[in-house]
């Protein structure tokens, strides 16, 4: 990191971490060579490495003041990208807390008050409980009026056999 942040510095590397460029004054001293691993599709894997010359040595400025200035750079910017990780972290903690507490507030709306629930059941179980009564009162009505014309029938059986019979007799 050092290295390629004193060859930024001086203007021979352009770009970022990961992504460095020569510079017209870097070609001067090294060259970019691309790599793949042959394999096309999801597989695919390619790369550049830089080479540089040995002689780079002698142009890049690489006293105890300026990997010291080099070094503290560094430092911020990692201080720098903990503060904005942090920051984001805390961001989408916030929204995730918010999303909760909305989804919460919508299942809340959404709910219906258990007394609804008691007042719904109560009337479910009285109509219930009147469609049964009713049905037992209809069967009770239904075989008394049974048993009441058997008996009717039987009354009337037995009067006209004995009446028949007496007519007979004489």
């Amino acid at each position: 990191m050092e290295v390629n942040r004193l060859l930024k510095d001086q203007g021979i590397l352009y770009g970022e971490p990961g992504a460095y460029g020569l510079t017209s004054k870097g070609e001067e001293f090294g060259v970019q060579r691309y790599h793949d691993n042959g394999y096309g599709g999801f597989a695919h894997v390619s790369y550049e490495t830089t080479h540089f010359d040995p002689s780079i040595t002698d142009v890049l400025d690489s006293s105890p003041e300026k990997l010291a200035k080099v070094r503290a750079d560094i430092s911020a910017d990692r201080q720098a990208q903990r503060a904005a990780r942090k920051s984001a972290e805390a961001e989408a903690d916030a929204n995730f807390r918010a999303s909760e507490a909305d989804k919460e507030t919508a299942e809340a709306e959404n709910d219906i008050d258990p007394k609804v629930w008691l007042m719904v059941g109560g009337t479910l179980v009285a109509i219930i409980t009147f469609i049964g009564v009713k049905k037992g009162i209809d069967l009770y009505k239904r075989k008394k009026a049974e048993k009441a014309e058997k008996a009717e029938k039987a009354a009337q059986a037995e009067s006209g056999s004995g009446a028949s019979s007496g007519v007979e007799g004489k």
